[in-house]
């Protein structure tokens, strides 16, 4: 949860920087909503997760997949939301929400590999 909140902060101050400083003609107000919908996804789906673990361990890659389905469904309603009730900057808000996408995609995808290198480690020892 710690490294959840620090990557999302850093990637969120960094990022949000860059737009105000270097392209403010595409900063807005609403970019800081960005980067809390992802750290609520980010501390949903390690919850999530986590819960499924301790009851079926052996199901973890589907149920991962379809928490991936499913973050991907909300963002696309974050996007029509904000699209239709604010209607502001609505290229920047998608260009933005779609650049934390991929790299959210990166960084879950990498964290998952180390959980199921770790797992497959220990399944090992186990077996001996």
């Amino acid at each position: 949860m710690g490294l959840i909140t620090f990557i999302n902060v850093a990637l969120g101050v960094t990022l949000g920087g860059l737009l105000y400083t270097i392209w403010p003609n595409h900063y807005f107000r609403w970019y800081p909503s960005i980067p809390v919908f992802y750290w609520i996804m980010g501390l949903a789906m390690a919850f999530f997760l986590d819960r499924v673990k301790k009851k079926h361990g052996d199901m973890i890659v589907t149920i991962y997949m379809i928490v991936r389905l499913c973050k991907f469904i909300i963002a696309l309603t974050f996007l029509w939301l904000y699209a239709t009730l604010v209607e502001e900057h609505v290229k920047s808000f998608g260009l933005t929400l779609m650049l934390f996408y991929f790299i959210y995609l990166v960084l879950e995808t990498y964290t998952f590999y180390l959980y199921e290198k770790r797992r497959i480690i220990h399944k090992d020892e186990d077996i001996r």
